[in-house]
């Protein structure tokens, strides 16, 4: 057993568990909250822009050690099996799109733009993209069962 391959896959673990979990609570269980009105829309306002705020250092870990893992994996190998790299490559695309969406989101809030009304779903900065990621953060992740489950 690899102890450093081990070490990085379980990083790379945590931080998809920590951002999808965190899209998925803001997508299951705060949003409903934003149709009542309680809590308040500002104090949820407030906990999605502190949970935007770690996004940023946790995808540059998941890169990087998605990178690593696609090393570890293909050690030992001469090539992979017929498929593979076309599922991580779209795997890859997906990836890249989520954090596409994150980082534009950031340099559209950076803009001066007028302030949000209170109308309830849109309250939370960047709600599109808690829907969007939710549903392609999904996705990758099933990629990626099929990925490690591909033998070879």
């Amino acid at each position: 057993m690899n102890l450093a391959a081990t070490f990085n896959h379980f990083l790379h673990l945590s931080c998809v568990i920590f951002w999808i979990g965190g899209i998925a609570f803001q997508r299951l269980i705060v949003a409903p909250f934003l149709k009542s009105d309680r809590p308040p829309p500002d104090y949820l306002t407030v906990i999605s822009d502190r949970f935007q705020k770690l996004i940023s250092p946790i995808l540059f870990i998941l890169i990087v050690t998605g990178g690593i893992n696609i090393g570890f994996r293909r050690a030992g190998h001469d090539a992979f099996p017929p498929g593979y790299i076309s599922m991580l490559g779209f795997k890859v695309l997906l990836v890249a799109g989520v954090a596409s969406i994150h980082f534009f989101g950031i340099i559209r809030s950076q803009q001066n733009n007028p302030p949000r009304q209170s109308d309830g779903w849109n309250v939370l900065p960047r709600q599109s993209y808690v829907r969007w990621t939710f549903a392609l953060g999904t996705i990758i992740i099933f990629i990626a069962t099929l990925l490690r489950q591909w033998a070879f």
